[in-house]
């Protein structure tokens, strides 16, 4: 066995902080647009640049369908740009059950390519996290759910637009089915022997499938089962944690997939991940019409 150089930085969408009515509302400018750009795939996902307030100070963000924007307090200045919200904090849990809580912060705007973001609120991450990866933080939910992303696998590219309409392909795809519900999408997999499991989208987990463990025994008892020693890191934790996988072919509406499903120790949630996305040429979400797209059935 060996320790596989794979990092998962996942933060469970649970807190009180920026569910509180007094949590300002994104605004988006211009109202409709569309823009195409090029990102980065690396160990820990789909990177992006952004640049904030005046200054065009410049943060490197990851994309996650399944936590709220959150930054490294290491990396942020509370000034005109960024300041310390009065009003709200926030505590949550990591996906290893790790508690964690600290500041909320706003940022009164950043650019994506040419679209302006106002008013976004960041967890601030205390400084005795445990996440020491390149980017700054996490685009989150909250702000992707302001228009229409389509990931190009083939080409390596973005396009984030204000509606579904600016998606000609969308003829050519068929819906991936999931329920979007307090800011998360979920997927219905069938493992077979009657076992349906409801599991998050997670972008910003970087396997296939994780389940904890006593979903995962329900589905391996007949298969052949892997073992390895990873890395399991969550912004509070760092475990190199006894890995289970078994590969296994599983129903998602009408289409069946083979894919790796795996487990660990401190895993408490299930989760579908950026690599299982990646056999796709493309996948687009909805997040204005709460719906996901990927290609018809030509993968």
């Amino acid at each position: 066995n060996h320790i596989l150089k794979i990092t998962f930085a996942i933060l469970v969408l649970i807190a009180t902080g920026c569910s509180d009515p007094n949590t300002p509302s994104i605004d988006v400018s211009p109202k409709h647009f569309k823009i195409q750009t090029p990102f980065i795939l690396n160990s820990r996902g789909i990177i992006i640049n952004t640049y904030w307030g005046s200054e065009k100070k410049h943060h490197v963000l990851c994309l996650d369908t399944h936590s709220p924007s959150w930054i490294k307090s290491s990396v942020v200045n509370y000034d005109h740009s960024f300041t310390k919200s009065r009003k709200l904090g926030f505590k949550t849990s990591a996906a290893d059950g790790s508690p964690i809580q600290g500041d909320v912060g706003i940022c009164d705007s950043f650019s994506f390519e040419n679209i302006v973001f106002k008013k976004v609120p960041f967890y601030v991450m205390p400084e005795n996290v445990k996440d020491d990866k390149e980017d700054d933080g996490v685009f989150g939910i909250d702000a992707l759910s302001k228009g229409v992303w389509k990931i190009d696998f083939v080409k390596e590219e973005l396009t984030f637009a204000s509606g579904i309409d600016s998606f000609p392909e969308i003829s050519q795809t068929e819906m991936f089915p999931a329920n979007f519900k307090k800011q998360v999408f979920t997927v219905d997999v069938h493992f077979g022997n009657k076992q349906v499991k409801a599991m998050a989208v997670d972008l910003g987990y970087n396997g296939n499938m994780l389940l904890p463990a006593s979903d995962f025994d329900d589905i391996s008892s007949s298969k052949k089962i892997y073992k390895n020693i990873s890395k399991f890191n969550t912004p509070v934790s760092e475990n190199i944690v006894n890995n289970l996988s078994v590969f296994d072919t599983i129903k998602i509406h009408h289409n069946w997939f083979l894919t790796m499903v795996s487990t660990n120790d401190k895993v408490t949630e299930r989760l579908i991940g950026l690599d299982f996305f990646k056999k796709f040429n493309y996948v687009i979400f909805d997040f204005i019409n709460q719906q996901i797209f990927i290609p018809k059935k030509i993968w």
